[in-house]
């Protein structure tokens, strides 16, 4: 048995020194082949044809390892360059340096699956080709090698075919301890991974429940709290970017909800102070002024109606002290002398000035005011003086009346609008 793993190793030795000298004996020089092929993929910048130019050459003509890295230079897909690697490799005629290859890869996964699909699968060829051996012969050579590929399956993390090959060497030997004890480590190895594995999902499980329950949290806006529930996943999975981002998101919306109640307080304040104002200019008898300020507060909350109410107590009010005084009148005399002052402005704003500034001096009648409205010609102009003869009047049930002096029916409609909301 010694004397044939003596020859054995023997043969290794020569068959390497071969397999350099070989290489030595044709060592790369620039053929006019590769030239062309060089040329070609130089002359495209599409990735598919440089790939093709490549493959056409490395699958007819023997090659460096040199020259493959070459055309690789010019590959920028790895999955392109290992295809190319593999279909060259049988024509590689110094793979004692294809080794230099796995140097063009972005990723070293694919220099990993280049090794295990060229040179691990060339070293699996040469073992079960040059060392062929014969069952009924020499059992203990089979054992040996059925060993040496199981240690290597198993260093591959391949559980299950390795276990399977030492399985298959327990039958030569049945009572070697030896591969007992590497059937045992594989039994131990996959348990221990197993149990690897389950804290690992037991852990992704936990820490997805944490950030589960901090979204839920963070969409009901209790930001404290989902931050807390990211902090518990972070810790579980220190440096993780998803948690990461969910507390730098929250941190986030945390300020902006800070901003917006700020903001609202600001307008509730400022309401507050209106609606407050507008009380002190009610009290003062200024129900104008008052009117006005309840308004911008109307503004800020449109939806309140504490505005709305306070406006309408307002005009109350001021129709109540207006018919507490008593009632003025405007004779027929100088009612005739302000029309004729209002008909002899040249321009419509100016009537309108005048008129709104007798209006507010003077005491009209209903009748006095549908003789005033007609001195203007357009219906924009009416309802405005309407509407202002509104506030001054104290007899406002009787407005529908001037909806006979409009011309149009979309200012009449206008009209019928302002005295259903008043």
């Amino acid at each position: 048995m010694k004397k044939k793993y003596s020859i054995f190793f023997v043969l290794i030795i020569t068959l390497s020194v071969v397999q350099n000298a070989f290489a030595q004996n044709n060592q790369w020089s620039a053929t006019d082949k590769f030239r062309n092929c060089m040329t070609s993929m130089k002359s495209t910048n599409d990735e598919l044809t440089r790939f093709n130019y490549a493959m056409n050459y490395f699958l007819t003509e023997h090659a460096t390892t040199i020259q493959l890295q070459d055309a690789c230079h010019y590959l920028y897909s790895d999955q392109k360059k290992y295809e190319l690697c593999v279909a060259a490799y049988p024509n590689i005629i110094d793979k004692d340096h294809f080794f230099s290859i796995y140097d063009s890869f972005s990723k070293f996964s694919w220099a990993i699956k280049l090794y295990h699909n060229t040179q691990e699968k060339q070293q699996w060829e040469v073992m079960e080709t040059d060392y062929q051996l014969n069952v009924e012969e020499d059992n203990n050579a089979i054992y040996d090698l059925l060993i040496q590929k199981g240690d290597m399956l198993l260093s591959n993390n391949q559980f299950d075919e390795a276990l399977l090959i030492y399985q298959q060497a327990l039958e030569i030997k049945p009572s070697d301890q030896d591969v007992k004890d590497k059937i045992n480590n594989v039994a131990s190895i996959q348990e221990e991974l197993a149990a690897i594995i389950e804290a690992e999902n037991q852990l992704n499980s936990q820490f997805d429940s944490y950030i589960q329950q901090g979204d839920v949290l963070l969409s009901s806006n209790k930001v404290d709290e989902a931050i807390a529930m990211y902090e518990q996943a972070m810790n579980l999975k220190p440096g993780d970017q998803v948690a990461y981002e969910r507390i730098k998101e929250a941190n986030h919306w945390k300020m902006e909800i800070s901003n917006m109640v700020e903001e609202e307080n600001q307008k509730w304040t400022q309401y507050d102070f209106l609606m407050q104002k507008g009380d002190i200019l009610v009290s003062s008898n200024k129900f104008d002024d008052a009117i006005q300020v309840f308004q911008q507060a109307s503004s800020i909350f449109p939806s309140e109606q504490m505005p709305y109410i306070k406006i309408e107590e307002a005009i109350r009010l001021k129709q109540e002290l207006a018919n507490a005084n008593s009632i003025c009148t405007t004779s027929d005399i100088e009612f005739n002398h302000i029309k004729t002052s209002i008909d002899d402005q040249s321009f419509a704003d100016d009537q309108i000035e005048m008129a709104k500034k007798h209006i507010q001096k003077k005491c009209f009648t209903i009748e006095q005011m549908k003789e005033i409205i007609p001195i203007f010609s357009m219906d924009d102009d009416k309802l405005e003086m309407i509407k202002y003869m509104y506030e001054y009047s104290y007899q406002q049930n009787r407005f529908y009346e001037f909806r006979g002096l409009l011309t149009f029916n979309s200012t009449q409609k206008e009209l019928d609008e302002f005295l259903v909301g008043k």
